[in-house]
């Protein structure tokens, strides 16, 4: 059976808020995502907040896409993400998915989780002279907990085995969900 291309929110421009460390091309999936709208012909805005470190907070990237019927005024985008008013989490790694639930991002009637499951350890993970991992299973069904729908796999094994970046494996597992009205 066919379905229906993806609409635009009903709250407003469907909003896009994308968490990745230092190299994993946060920045490039950002560009590939508004290139992607403007191409479809809707609007695009997008604005970035660099984390503090590696692993004490990733940088984020949020995106706006509205397409206005003919004859509207011009949308007036965000700048930054509103907890419980993102459409789509977009997590380079498990434990930003996380963070992200922990700040309220995501909510069950509302949000497409699309995350890679591998980790990159912490430095408290690391340091710990036992075993200070974070329980991945726990985030796992923290993720279907808060999340309308969740896209969950190791994108890491899928950038190694193609020689690519994360962001290509993200933007495919993006495009895949069905969430952009693209």
């Amino acid at each position: 059976a066919e379905t229906s291309p993806p609409q635009m929110s009903p709250h407003g421009p469907v909003t896009i808020l994308i968490a990745a460390l230092g190299g994993q091309g946060g920045g490039v999936l950002t560009d590939w995502i508004v290139h992607a709208a403007r191409g479809d012909g809707a609007l695009a805005q997008a604005t970035s907040t660099p984390g503090v470190s590696q692993r004490t907070g990733a940088t984020t990237y949020y995106i706006e896409i509205a397409r206005p019927p003919v004859g509207a005024a011009v949308p007036v985008f965000g700048l930054a993400p509103v907890p419980g008013a993102v459409d789509v989490l977009v997590c380079a790694e498990l434990l930003e998915a996380a963070r992200m639930l922990e700040r309220g991002m995501s909510t069950p009637a509302r949000t497409t989780v699309v995350a890679s499951t591998h980790r990159v350890y912490t430095t408290r993970e690391k340091m710990s002279g036992g075993d200070a991992r974070f329980d991945s299973g726990r985030i796992v069904d923290a993720v279907h907990a808060l999340a309308r729908h969740a896209v969950l796999f190791d994108m890491e094994a899928i950038r190694r085995r193609h020689a690519t970046a994360i962001s290509a494996a993200l933007f495919g597992a993006l495009a895949g969900s069905g969430a952009l009205p693209l």
